[in-house]
């Protein structure tokens, strides 16, 4: 008589002794039954789907009809007539961003995320992707130290995917976009951060100790610092984003007229910026110096633009370093222009004229900085307070008698 089969889980026989095996397995909570063959072919298969569901390389199907593969052996199929891959999408959406830097300012971070989605999905039919993949992807993502990615970072990661099915959308190369069946995570406001005038003067204290400090055999070296306290007064005197500032260039810069045009701005049209005299002074002092563009990395030219007010287009070290050396906490570049609407807001109390000043495209924007000026709003307030209509005195309220107790026998 033969001996019985071993039970394994995840493989039985239907019809005990007949031979024909089938295997069963979850994938995203939905339970699979498959016929395979042999009681080898079907542990075979099973150890199949364990690894492609573990390691993630690879497509394990969510119905009887397909059958299990490694991405290399997804990779082997010939494309169905009109089907197109994701890894496809992305390198048509790769080849727009980096044949227009015009428009697509950032060269760096979108790339970077588009061969993340690739490497991750690129081998699968693009129709065939579905949005719980896309969620639970995006869900899995850690940082280069192992901790989950922000909600910021998730949105971001969430913005180029849909960008992808866009393309492919726009070329007709698909017809679905499944990133439209998920929302982005609800961000909470981050606090507006800026700089008091004691922060403000440290910042500046270490920026004038470096000039001072340095050699007057080194003149060159000179500038560059006191470039730097120019940066700084631009960045505060007009609060222009970053981006804005570092490519503005000497025809757009009127001195006659107190004005900047800022040809490129975050929403698209171009703006103007005001002058005021200390960012005048700042433009002349830089307009003295003889620096050459610097380049970014040995022997990768230079990025600067032609003409370019700025020098020394990169700021992060130097900026960096100064607000480590004031003890400066909470501090990245962006705060000069939340410091410059604050100001302007204390001065004026007037959120239009902010927003026309700094380019807000919605006065709701500007309305986060209301809050911030405590000093007008105690003064407003002052401003509706009245007298008190005098009341006359209480009595005194009556004291209670004591309780008596009973003395015990």
């Amino acid at each position: 008589m033969a001996r019985a089969a071993k039970q394994v889980r995840g493989i039985y026989e239907h019809f005990k002794r007949s031979g024909i095996w089938y295997v069963r397995y979850r994938i995203d909570g939905k339970l699979v039954r498959k016929k395979i063959g042999t009681q080898a072919q079907a542990q075979s298969y099973l150890d199949k789907v364990r690894y492609v569901r573990t390691s993630g390389d690879g497509v394990v199907p969510v119905s009887a009809k397909s059958v299990v593969m490694t991405a290399k052996e997804v990779a082997a199929l010939p494309d169905p007539a009109g089907e197109h891959t994701l890894g496809q999408l992305c390198d048509g959406l790769l080849a727009k961003i980096k044949s227009d830097p015009e428009h697509y300012r950032d060269q760096e971070n979108p790339p970077q995320r588009i061969a993340c989605i690739k490497e991750a999905f690129g081998y699968r039919p693009a129709n065939d992707i579905r949005p719980f993949e896309i969620r639970d992807w995006l869900s899995s993502l850690k940082t280069p130290k192992g901790a989950r990615i922000s909600d910021g970072t998730w949105n971001r990661y969430r913005t180029v995917f849909s960008a992808i099915y866009t393309w492919g959308n726009e070329q007709e190369k698909v017809t679905v976009n499944p990133v439209r069946g998920f929302k982005a995570k609800k961000q909470p406001e981050g606090v507006i951060r800026w700089l008091d005038p004691e922060e403000d003067a440290a910042l500046r204290k270490v920026l004038m100790e470096d000039v001072e400090k340095t050699p007057a055999t080194q003149p060159i070296l000179r500038q560059q610092r006191m470039h730097r306290i120019y940066e700084l007064d631009i960045a505060l005197g007009t609060g222009v984003r970053r981006g804005e500032q570092y490519r503005i260039t000497w025809p757009a810069v009127n001195f006659n007229r107190k004005e900047i045009i800022i040809p490129k701005t975050k929403f698209g049209p171009a703006r103007t910026v005001h002058m005021i005299p200390a960012v005048e002074h700042a433009l002349l002092e830089l307009k003295k110096m003889p620096l050459a563009p610097r380049e970014w990395k040995k022997g990768s030219g230079t990025k600067v633009p032609e003409e370019c007010v700025f020098a020394i287009h990169e700021n992060r070290t130097w900026f960096t370093s100064a607000v480590k050396r004031a003890k400066l906490k909470d501090m990245h570049w962006h705060v000069l222009r939340h410091t410059f609407c604050t100001r302007l807001l204390e001065k004026t109390g007037n959120l239009k004229l902010v927003q026309a000043a700094a380019g807000h495209r919605t006065i709701a924007m500007t309305a986060r900085y209301a809050h911030l000026n405590k000093t007008s709003l105690a003064d407003g307030m002052a401003l509706i307070d009245w007298t008190p209509t005098p009341m006359p005195a209480m009595p005194p309220a009556p004291v209670p008698a004591p309780k008596k107790t009973k003395a015990k026998r």
